[in-house]
């Protein structure tokens, strides 16, 4: 008697969100779809709708697959200092890993566990610290801040490294500076601008594109201001 090889009619809603993540990791969040998830998956084109409601509910779900990346592995580091600063860069190499989940927006968002979960330990954190509950949720969005924006300013810098790129490749000029700035330049107005662009030019690392370590300088200048604070 031969044996039934189940289709996989058995798919788990982690096996179809899992694809997702992969295809807006390997495409961009544009590429999915729901006929794009049943083909990588193998299944007939309807089939993942057996599992998830909709794109709506799997950007969600999706966003819910990231933040399971954020939680940092427990037992946390002693001192609240050292845990946020765990958390923090734990949410921020989650997010570089999956950038396009911050414009993974769903129509009518659920608070979902990963996502809770995450919330739950930056709580425990600021729980150390002693501080009145409503200074501990402000610490938590200043952090979360930072990190979120460091996040989209450097996606933003591999995107103009790309097309200055693209645009070296195909032999186009690079952009003169607008006549307006250009004047200002000559005139001494915009002088601290000048010069440092001047040190951008000799040094990188010193303005514009700073290396990746200065997010985490500009964690603990955070901190230092987070402890302050607490004191």
């Amino acid at each position: 008697m031969d044996v039934v090889q189940p289709e996989k009619s058995a798919l788990r809603r982690e096996e179809i969100v899992e694809a997702a993540v992969a295809l807006a990791d390997a495409e961009g969040l544009d590429a999915v779809s729901m006929r794009k998830l049943a083909e990588r998956l193998g299944v007939a084109t309807m089939t993942p709708y057996s599992h998830v409601a909709g794109k709506d509910e799997l950007l969600d779900l999706m966003r819910d697959r990231v933040a399971l990346e954020m939680l940092a592995p427990e037992p946390l580091p002693v001192g609240w200092r050292a845990a946020l600063r765990a958390i923090a860069l734990r949410t921020r190499d989650a997010i570089e890993a999956h950038p396009w989940v911050l414009d993974a927006q769903a129509h009518s968002p659920r608070l979902r566990i990963n996502l809770t979960r995450h919330i739950e330990q930056s709580l425990s954190v600021v729980e150390m610290m002693g501080i009145e509950p409503e200074q501990g949720g402000a610490v938590l969005m200043a952090i979360d801040d930072y990190v979120v924006g460091h996040c989209i300013r450097h996606r933003a810098r591999q995107r103009a490294a790309r097309a200055m790129r693209a645009a070296q490749a195909a032999g186009e000029p690079r952009p003169e500076l607008d006549p307006a700035v250009k004047a200002a330049f000559e005139t001494g107005e915009l002088d601290l601008l000048k010069r440092a662009f001047g040190s951008h030019r000799r040094q990188p690392s010193r303005f514009g594109l700073p290396p990746e370590a200065d997010f985490e300088q500009g964690l603990e200048w955070m901190l230092d201001g987070i402890e302050a604070m607490a004191a």
